[in-house]
């Protein structure tokens, strides 16, 4: 199972991104099955809805819309996740000293992945690679 990081999510959704063309190719290219975590559910929808990030940003309603569509078209599961995942920040920690800000998404992303024994993540994220149980699959 390969998980899709926010950035992909993003990029496959909008097609004027300057990525969606390649994310597209690269989702088609995995032959695996797919899923995501809540937290980059979360992170998609505030990007799709932020002012800052788009001129002219979704309603609620249409970004939910269009992630259940991209959901459903791709057959992405979304991960269970552990209440407690929070306290699980320690044995990160202690792999990538100095955790803090917002690297605490993608360390609660990695904890999710990891429990659900997820070891690849499609993403543009390089900061990926600092978890040794993660793969990063990589767009440029």
């Amino acid at each position: 199972m390969t998980a899709l990081d926010t950035n992909i999510l993003v990029a496959i959704m909008v097609e004027s991104s300057s990525f969606h063309k390649e994310a597209v190719e690269g989702l088609e290219n995995l032959n695996d099955d797919l899923c995501t975590t809540p937290t980059n559910i979360g992170e998609v929808l505030r990007l799709l809805t932020h002012p800052k990030v788009f001129s002219s940003p979704l309603k609620i309603t249409k970004a939910i819309s269009a992630l259940a569509d991209l959901m459903s078209c791709y057959n992405i599961r979304i991960l269970e996740e552990n209440n407690n995942w929070w306290k699980l920040l320690n044995e990160i920690a202690k792999e990538i000293p100095g955790l803090k800000g917002n690297e605490i998404f993608d360390a609660r992303i990695a904890i999710c992945l990891k429990q659900n024994n997820v070891r690849r993540i499609y993403t543009r994220d390089s900061d990926f690679k600092k978890y040794s149980f993660l793969q990063p699959i990589r767009l440029s």
